[in-house]
């Protein structure tokens, strides 16, 4: 009988799903529920031979704005350490796994907005998580034009197969989460390119945003 290499690689990877396990998720999970005052969702664990990749969801029962006043005021994402509940929490995991963990994609879901966070180096969600949130709040009165228009899904970063850009060079992967934000405003049809260094959208074509 022939040796059918795709079959042995199914049967692998069904095995791997079946063996490798989170030690503390339920905790992790927990915590982040806790501290963000939300619901949170597991969306998917991929995995690799030595490494999981986690996509969360995060459910708050409030609306982009009232986020970012409990943020700055401590009332939400605080455990009175310096890093995020999301880096503490992340680094309390991996001392209880023997495979490295980290977050792929979060999103956080809201009344009147998503906000997707794709990791683009490793550990990047976690340690700037708060940083993305200032960020946001920063540039929140150019993304909306003035407070004329309201963001109802913000992708944080947009990657270079994602979009084209006439006047700028894209980078394959952004270095930081501070170069291009895909915007989803409620008056326009398609998403717009959101420059964060210059406070400004600028013209170019956005054909795919997520996996």
């Amino acid at each position: 009988m022939s040796f059918d290499f795709d079959n042995f690689i199914k049967n692998s990877s069904l095995n791997l799903e079946y063996t490798k396990e989170i030690i503390g998720i339920d905790e992790f999970l927990n915590a982040l529920e806790y501290h963000y005052f939300s619901t949170l969702t597991l969306k998917s664990k991929g995995y690799t031979l030595d490494s999981f990749n986690l996509v969360l969801e995060i459910h708050c029962n409030s609306d982009l704005m009232e986020l970012f006043n409990h943020f700055y005021t401590g009332r939400w994402g605080n455990n009175g350490y310096n890093e995020s509940p999301l880096q503490h929490c992340l680094e309390i995991i991996n001392l209880k796994n023997k495979y490295s963990i980290d977050i792929e994609e979060l999103t956080i879901s809201l009344h009147d907005t998503s906000i997707v966070i794709k990791r683009i180096y490793n550990k990047s969600i976690p340690t700037q998580f708060n940083n993305i949130l200032k960020q946001i709040a920063c540039n929140f009165v150019f993304l909306t034009r003035g407070l004329t228009q309201k963001p109802y899904e913000i992708f944080v970063p947009i990657f270079e197969d994602n979009l084209d850009i006439e006047y700028d060079q894209i980078y394959i992967a952004p270095k930081s989460y501070s170069e291009y934000w895909g915007i989803y405003l409620d008056k326009d049809d398609e998403a717009s390119i959101y420059d964060v260094n210059r406070n400004t959208y600028v013209s170019g074509n956005l054909e795919f945003l997520t996996d």
